[in-house]
This record gives structure tokens, sequence and C-alpha cells, in this order.
């Protein structure tokens, strides 16, 4: 679910995944197999995503946010949820890919 986690987030904050590998001075296939769960970013890395996205490690590491963080990962949850419910709306009928599943579900987790 990390890769869920930092997917959502970069969405919530309008950017590519190119522009969060210059970011982080990774590339942008490592972001990818990041949020694919593929590969496992370093503690450093995560260090530096929990500053980009103004959330904490823990919070990327097991979707729990601090008390303080709730309201910001609540609206970066309701601005996922949209965005995937206008996608649904005007997509051909086919199944939902792996990664669409993965943030529909953790945004619904978070809800609760």
């Amino acid at each position: 679910m990390l890769g869920a986690r930092i997917a959502t987030l970069r969405r919530a904050s309008g950017w590519s995944q190119g522009e969060l590998a210059q970011r982080l001075q990774v590339s942008a296939s490592a972001v990818g197999m990041y949020e694919q769960g593929r590969r496992e970013p370093s503690a450093a890395i995560l260090l530096e995503m929990a500053r980009l996205f103004g959330v904490t490690v823990d919070y990327l590491l097991t979707g729990r946010p601090a008390s303080c963080e709730q309201e910001k990962v609540r609206s970066a949850m309701e601005l996922a949820l949209c965005e995937a419910e206008s996608r649904l709306e005007n997509r051909p009928q086919r199944p939902l890919s792996r990664e669409e599943l993965a943030v529909l579900f953790a945004a619904l987790l978070l809800d609760k």
C-alpha cells in the first residue's frame, strides 16, 4: 500500500512521476516502481517524500496519519476519489487496473 499512498499524494500534489522524480533526484522509472510496489524507496528517499508531501514517514509506511495531518490527508483522498470517479465515468468498459484498484481501496480505507 506504500506505492498507492505515494501515487495518491503525488497526484494530489499535481505532479507527474517525472516531476516527483526530479524533486527526489531519482529516475521516473524508480518512482513508477515505488508506486507499483516493485521497489522500496530508501530511508533517505522516504524522508524526502514525507517532506515534499507534508506528511510523516509513519503515514507513508502505515497509512495512519498523525492527528494534525488527518485533514490534509482527507483532502488529498477526497481529491483522489473525485478524480477516480471522473475517470470511471469517462472510461471505456474494462476492468480496473491493479494500480487503479489500489488507489481506490487506499482512499476508502483512509476514510474510515
